[in-house]
């Protein structure tokens, strides 16, 4: 033959392929019909719900937050609730909390004083109050039925610590408020209670709510928060009022806070204490950012453009944050971006505030993000913790148990777009990633993806399991689907699960079915065994093998180089193990007249934990 041909030998599979087991919760709750096997939601899927009504008080002199709060709870679920689960995140900093960090002792505290509870109009006796690591068990001497509601009354306080992870006070009149207020626990139809604790390093699963919150801080001192805050003219100046009702209908940027009023004074109206009253609708937490010397700058984009639905985006900062005065204007183009491309669902909320803070970390509307030297750091950042806008908090992620399920599409979303960022042309999104895979890839602390997430102390592995082999689990469905059906199958999951509190099983299902695709045996591969990514590449006598040494299926790209230096290239992605019967060989045969001298197998995009057995010379 004139020209190579190269073909792919399929063989009948020795081994054969298991489908993954479902475990016994999961098989219950298809049974009870709350869950299905496609991915949709079963007829009989129910989510408790949870309103919050919040008075707390932020006293930067003594650093003391105190509060109170009514929550109505309802119980959607066909269960009768003898008991309450209460988390009380702030716990975790109590000297005898159980943590996955080590900290100084004089940055613990006692823990939070609940010093009154009630439900339905009647004290609560302190025998029926458990505390269990951070959450407080509550013993109902009249149980909750179903389908229907309970009030629950508390006030409490404790001393909110120095920096810490995710939140703290910065030592210059600064702080970022999180895990401040008792909330409900959630009770799910897989589980039912979630008791685990908080320990620092894993995260969150949270119910929905709506959140009607009062934020009381000292003159001066200037509020941003979850939601929308009702009450401008209240709180601000009438030249700072002006502005920020400005910057709620345009699409530049306004600078509501400048230098020069930090400077001169005047940005809140002149009372001893300012009360800031923020509502939301529909979502998993509420925090707050504070500080009497921060700028702001804001302005509102469109994020729906069919119901041509306005969101307000902020930026709060440090005067010398150098890269916080563009951050306005960047988190406009992410919510863009995050519209109308992938995920590719308008932004669901009415308000996002960028926080310079000391963390990267999400909140609904909110991110507390460090400041950074250079630009696609604080801009990969806010990208990230944006995304999660979506997973935890549009889709109620189980972080506690799947952190792969959030953190995974919030490193696979900015991938689209944040090489635009880069003025150097030098920065690639990939390998940036790739890096990190190789630092546990076939090790022993590389574990499957379904390992649950809190039974992981250890940070490297669960930023590997969580972060980065998630990455590539979706990069790699991505280009095995293609944009459009992956697409289609990502919104699909969105839609059937948002505001729900969607498993694994759900996500795998959903876009094996949105797909028309059996989908299987890429779930068993990646999720559920300890492969990695390593091939060879050998020649035999009319064939081009590739072995698959560390198991994980991940794309084929085979460069055959001829003595006359022409050059013949195979693709394949990651289906082509599924076709071989996912045996972890493939056989290429080929007939050419011309004589290969070199075969080089793979490429930077395609993982490789030994590159050294990729390439074949004669």
């Amino acid at each position: 033959m004139k020209n190579l041909t190269l073909i792919l030998i399929l063989f009948l599979s020795i081994n054969g392929y298991s489908q993954y087991n479902l475990p016994l919760n999961v098989q219950k709750a298809i049974q009870n019909k709350t869950r299905t096997t496609n991915g949709v939601p079963g007829t009989n899927y129910w989510t408790n719900y949870a309103n919050y009504k919040i008075d707390v008080e932020l006293n930067p002199s003594n650093d003391k937050i105190s509060g109170s709060e009514t929550i109505t709870y309802y119980n959607n679920s066909p269960d009768t609730l003898h008991k309450l689960v209460i988390s009380v995140l702030s716990d975790a900093y109590k000297k005898q909390s159980a943590r996955d960090y080590n900290f100084n002792l004089d940055a613990m505290n006692d823990g939070v004083e609940i010093s009154r509870m009630v439900i339905n109009d009647q004290k609560v006796n302190r025998d029926n109050i458990k505390a269990s690591g951070t959450n407080r068990i509550i013993s109902l001497d009249t149980p909750l039925l179903p389908n229907s509601k309970i009030n629950i009354e508390m006030s409490w306080n404790f001393t909110f610590p120095d920096v810490q992870i995710r939140c703290g006070n910065f030592a210059d009149s600064t702080f970022f408020v999180a895990y401040f207020y008792p909330r409900m626990a959630v009770y799910d139809d897989v589980d039912g209670w979630d008791t685990r604790s908080y320990t620092l390093m894993t995260e969150f699963y949270s119910g929905f709510g709506d959140y009607d919150v009062k934020v009381k801080v000292p003159n001066n001192f200037v509020v941003w928060a979850t939601g929308e805050l009702n009450n401008p003219k209240e709180v601000f100046s009438k030249k700072i009022a002006k502005r920020f009702k400005k910057a709620n209908k345009s699409n530049k940027i306004i600078n509501i806070i400048t230098k020069e009023d930090v400077a001169k004074g005047g940005i809140t109206q002149q009372k001893d204490f300012l009360i800031y009253h923020f509502k939301a609708k529909n979502i998993p937490d509420f925090a707050f950012g504070t500080s009497d010397k921060f700028l702001w700058d804001a302005s509102s984009l469109v994020v729906d453009s069919k119901s041509k639905r306005r969101t307000f985006v902020s930026a709060a900062y440090r005067q010398d944050s150098e890269d916080y005065y563009k951050i306005a204007q960047l988190t406009r183009n992410v919510l863009t971006n995050y519209s109308t491309r992938l995920p590719g669902v308008p932004y669901p909320y009415p308000a996002m505030t960028i926080f310079n803070g000391n963390s990267g970390m999400e909140f609904p509307m909110m991110c507390n993000d460090a400041s950074s030297k250079s630009w696609v750091s604080s801009a990969g950042l806010t990208y990230h913790e944006t995304a999660h806008t979506y997973f935890p908090f549009y889709m109620g992620i189980n972080e506690r148990k799947y952190a792969w399920m959030d953190e995974g599409w919030a490193s696979f979303f900015p991938m689209f777009y944040i090489e635009q960022e880069d003025e150097t042309g030098a920065f690639d999104y990939i390998q940036s990633r790739a890096k990190k895979y190789y630092q546990f890839a076939g090790s022993e602390n590389e574990l499957p993806l379904m390992t649950i997430t809190s039974d992981i102390k250890t940070r490297a592995p669960y930023r590997y399991t969580s972060y980065n082999k998630s990455y590539f689990s979706y990069y790699y469905l991505y280009r095995l689907l293609g944009e459009k059906q992956f697409q289609k199958c990502m919104n699909g999951y969105m839609e059937r699960w948002n505001s729900k509190h969607p498993i694994p099983f759900d996500f795998f299902n959903s876009f094996s079915d949105i797909s028309g695709e059996n989908l299987d045996w890429y779930w068993e591969n990646w999720f559920f065994k300890r492969n990695y990514a390593d091939l060879s590449v050998e020649k035999g006598d009319d064939v081009i093998v590739v072995k698959n040494l560390g198991g994980l299926f991940v794309p084929i790209h085979i460069e055959i180089t001829f003595n006359d230096g022409t050059t013949e290239v195979i693709k394949k992605e990651a289906d082509v193990w599924k076709k071989n019967d996912c045996k972890n060989y493939l056989h290429f045969n080929y007939s050419s007249t011309k004589e290969i001298s070199q075969i080089k197998l793979g490429n930077k995009n395609i993982l490789d934990v030994n590159p050294k057995n990729n390439i074949w010379k004669k």
